[in-house]
């Protein structure tokens, strides 16, 4: 037996003809007339002998004698449309007396498609035996490429299945078709949910601007390894890359999408890590301006509720330059660092504070009104204000802040304006505090 590979296009068999005949002469001359015709040639001449080769052959095409002894032409049609090795196969009956009206009807009603009337006219029966022929090719065809397609689908299934990249099929109304385990686990969906596609798959970019339509021409037209971010039903947030394709049809129309996304949370890592050595501050590991920028940009292009509002403060210590012309820069950088482990206790999850420099600081932050920035500015003077141990005995060194605040609402969520109204109101209060300075003391024992 020849070993067949997938893809591989099995050779369609000869076709094989059945005439059942209860006189030998008959047989033989039907042979004669069918001896040009591309098919094998199988006799019976009885009922019997012809149901018993239905079950060990598959016929194109079979030629019924209806006057047979013991079971006649309409028995063996009902038989051979009860088998089911053989209920497809198209019967033709050959009668010579049997041509009225009525017999015509039963023969029908047994299964047959069509009558032969005796004497065998040579071109009507190899007009008929040829049309029937060529319908079975026809079908085998259409049966083995069904075939093909059913395996190719099946392996295609596997490998999809094997993958760990996610994959999700779509129609054109963005609505989840397919999905393969890894995209289920990935993502917590199944297809059978049919989810919408934005709510399988909700995606932002790193900055974390929303993606709203995966599918659209600038989505599909992202660099491929674009980090992105989704967030799966459990709400998790995952690091993944992707790739787009629309699927239209022959008039070029839209039908659908694929999508197939890789888990990139290694990569992300790397990347943030490398990302973190350009955009942190190296004394006090805060965020430097750039990396300060970056997320302030993202928080006020991510929609927030009505009510909600972004808040910008900017810190510039006080009485810190005598610190430094005091005890040098090494009692300078120990300052530093204490109020950047400060300022990180103090703030929230998802706010973000920077060292923006030199002793100036920033944090930004989501918040409902002023008043709320305000009581987070007094939070940070004051853990900012307790003694710090610089190492040189006593009880340390105080130092203060003052803060502008600026919200997005009233800079018309304006990057630059909400950075330079928080400037300015930083260095009014500054203004205001040097009115008021004195010369810090230092304690030591």
């Amino acid at each position: 037996m020849t070993e067949q590979y997938p893809g591989q296009v099995e050779e369609i068999s000869r076709p094989k003809i059945l005439i059942v005949d209860d006189i030998s002469a008959n047989l033989t001359a039907m042979r004669v007339l069918l001896r040009h015709v591309d098919a094998e040639i199988i006799t019976a001449q009885s009922g019997n002998d012809a149901l018993s080769l239905a079950l060990d052959h598959q016929f194109a095409l079979a030629l019924l004698d209806v006057q047979m002894p013991e079971m006649d032409g309409f028995e063996v049609a009902s038989f051979l449309r009860d088998n089911p090795f053989s209920a497809e196969t198209p019967i033709v009956f050959m009668t010579a007396s049997n041509l009225d009206e009525l017999s015509q009807l039963k023969g029908y009603g047994a299964g047959a498609i069509d009558y032969i009337g005796k004497p065998i006219n040579e071109q009507i029966l190899l007009s008929k035996v040829q049309i029937l022929l060529n319908l079975y090719r026809s079908k085998q065809q259409l049966v083995q490429a069904l075939e093909q397609v059913h395996r190719q689908k099946q392996i295609l299934r596997a490998t999809f299945d094997a993958v760990g990249d996610g994959i999700i099929a779509t129609d054109n109304t963005g609505r989840v078709s397919w999905m393969n385990p890894a995209a289920e686990r990935m993502t917590g969906w199944t297809a059978t949910d049919q989810p919408l596609l934005a709510d399988a798959l909700p995606l932002e970019t790193s900055e974390g601007e929303p993606l709203a339509d995966i599918l659209s021409a600038d989505a599909a037209a992202m660099p491929q390894g674009t980090h992105l971010m989704m967030r799966n039903r459990a709400g998790k947030s995952l690091a993944i890359t992707k790739s787009v394709s629309v699927v239209r049809d022959q008039e070029n129309q839209p039908i659908g999408g694929v999508i197939v996304f890789q888990d990139a949370s290694q990569a992300y890592a790397r990347q943030l890590a490398l990302m973190g050595q350009v955009e942190t501050d190296p004394l006090t590991g805060l965020l430097n301006r750039e990396g300060f920028n970056k997320r302030l940009r993202a928080m006020m292009a991510t929609p927030l509720h009505p009510k909600r509002d972004v808040a910008l403060l900017f810190g510039d210590l006080d009485k810190f330059k005598p610190v430094n012309d005091t005890f040098g820069h090494a009692a300078g950088d120990v300052v530093l660092k204490a109020i950047a482990a400060r300022m990180t206790r103090c703030i929230r999850e998802g706010d973000v504070a920077a060292r923006w420099a030199g002793d100036e600081f920033a944090v930004v932050m989501a918040c409902d009104d002023r008043k709320e920035a305000e009581q987070m500015a007094e939070r940070l003077a004051e853990a900012i204000r307790q003694p710090i141990d610089i190492g040189k005995g006593g009880d340390g060194v105080n130092v203060g802040i003052s803060i502008g605040i600026s919200l997005a609402s009233t800079a018309d969520w304006d990057h630059q304006e909400l950075l330079e109204q928080a400037d300015r109101l930083l260095y009014d209060k500054k203004a205001q505090r040097r009115r008021k300075s004195q010369e810090p003391t230092f304690k030591f024992s």
